[in-house]
């Protein structure tokens, strides 16, 4: 799976797009809800699980990328 994002570009990861695509091809197999899915996007491992009322459950890591600072006329 790959996510671009505009204004940013190519990003690691994307949780919504990770249950999305977890949803989607869940929808499209033939096996029956629920269902366990393990996806590699270029941030890592993540898994969806999917209820029988087809609600998403994300767990992965999360990982600190950055630290920034902003300045306070930014905020304003």
């Amino acid at each position: 799976m790959r996510v671009f994002e505009r204004g940013s570009g190519e990003t690691r990861s994307c949780g919504t797009g990770t249950c999305a695509v977890a949803l989607a091809a869940s929808l499209h197999s033939k096996d029956r809800l629920p269902a366990h899915w393990v996806i590699y996007p270029p941030g890592g491992r993540l898994e969806v699980s999917i209820d029988a009322h087809s609600n998403a459950t994300l767990i992965g890591p999360a990982v600190l990328v950055r630290d920034v600072d902003i300045s306070e006329y930014l905020l304003a």
